[in-house]
């Protein structure tokens, strides 16, 4: 029975000296360092990421939540059909502008080659021409001097005829001979004026051929015009081709699938977030703690997190920063303490954790837990 009552004494006192020491490591372990649950994992760069300018049918999502993504790794696309028409008119469209701008140029050198060929061809007909209506105008000359003779001559015949000295057959030969010179010469005038009307249709030509030019200057502005046209639709080429490639989303950073917030087959407009991406090295803790546990907690500070969905883990950090402000200061209804109502409540001050140790791959934005801030001496 003795035995019994000694046991009984010693369970009590190591009983009572176990949570002597338990409360006085507890008091030891709240001096020095402050704890909360109000820990909640948030991330610096949380990109919301979508199609820029052009809208469509998503036909393929690539990623789901929780994927592990590079920069410029491809993500999802939207039915492009259209687009990649838009491209393909406008590319035919240019095409057909250097087939007009080729056969201009080709006219162009032709035309510019041929005129001096045709005015110099022409020219030469022209000297010809003349050299032949210089001919024409000395025969007619010695023609009409010959006829002027034969005239005076039988004036005479007549007389010699009358006074009975020639006979009548000589006089007739007199008058065929000048009806004969009368023909000839009404031949060649003839055919120096229809000399006459060659040179005046050679000349036309030549007065065409020189107004090719003005063809040539017009062909000439209507190249530059082509020109212009053409670097218009190429603009525009480039600009559906740009918007072509916005068809397809690419990552632009190496992250981590935060959200997805579509699914193939949805309709979306330009600037519709498709997915949340978070960069994993941008993750902290994000600590409201109360101002009566603020006492030595500083800038560098030494912290130990626990996350409640990973009970396992621990995760080690360092205060980067104790922010200004009191969590109230932000809320969307503050207090209104005017009228003289008031209930003294402890407030909670931001307080920011570097994560410096620990798997990064294991969190997620929202988690919550426990931290253990060691507190400045």
């Amino acid at each position: 029975m003795v035995n019994k009552k000694k046991i009984g004494f010693f369970i009590i006192i190591g009983l009572a000296l176990f949570f002597i020491s338990w409360l006085i490591y507890f008091l030891w372990h709240r001096y020095h360092y402050a704890v909360t649950d109000a820990v909640f994992v948030q991330a610096d760069n949380l990109i919301y990421i979508s199609f820029p300018k052009v809208n469509g049918r998503l036909i393929k999502l690539y990623k789901n939540e929780g994927d592990i993504i590079k920069k410029d790794e491809i993500l999802a696309e939207i039915e492009s059909i259209d687009y990649a028409l838009k491209v393909a008119q406008l590319e035919n469209a240019i095409r057909e502008i250097e087939n007009q701008q080729r056969a201009l140029s080709f006219n162009i050198n032709r035309i510019e080659k041929e005129i001096p060929l045709k005015v110099e061809q022409l020219s030469k007909q022209i000297e010809r021409l003349k050299e032949e209506e210089k001919a024409k105008t000395y025969i007619i000359e010695k023609l009409k001097a010959r006829l002027s003779q034969i005239k005076k001559d039988k004036e005479r015949y007549k007389i010699l005829y009358k006074e009975g000295l020639i006979s009548a057959h000589e006089l007739e030969e007199m008058e065929t001979q000048e009806k004969e010179l009368e023909n000839q010469i009404a031949s060649t005038k003839a055919e120096l004026l229809s000399i006459k009307k060659q040179q005046e249709e050679v000349e036309k030509n030549i007065a065409l051929t020189l107004n090719e030019r003005n063809t040539v200057l017009a062909f000439k502005s209507f190249l530059l015009s082509l020109e212009e046209k053409k670097k218009n639709i190429e603009k525009q080429k480039d600009e559906a081709k740009v918007y072509y490639t916005y068809t397809k989303l690419y990552s632009p950073v190496d992250g981590i699938i935060a959200k997805k917030f579509h699914s193939e087959g949805d309709v979306l407009n330009p600037g519709e977030p498709v997915y949340a991406i978070v960069d994993p090295e941008s993750f902290y803790i994000l600590v409201l703690l109360e101002e009566t546990k603020l006492k030595g907690v500083k800038k560098g500070c030494f912290a130990k997190i626990k996350l409640d969905a990973y009970p396992g883990e621990i995760f080690e950090g360092i205060v980067e920063e104790v922010l200004p402000a009191s969590a109230a200061t932000f809320a969307l209804v503050p207090r209104d303490i005017s009228a003289g109502e008031f209930t003294k409540l402890a407030q909670r001050i931001y307080i920011k954790i570097k994560i410096t140790k620990g798997d990064k791959s294991l969190l997620k934005v929202g988690l919550g837990g426990e931290v253990e801030i060691k507190r400045a001496s």
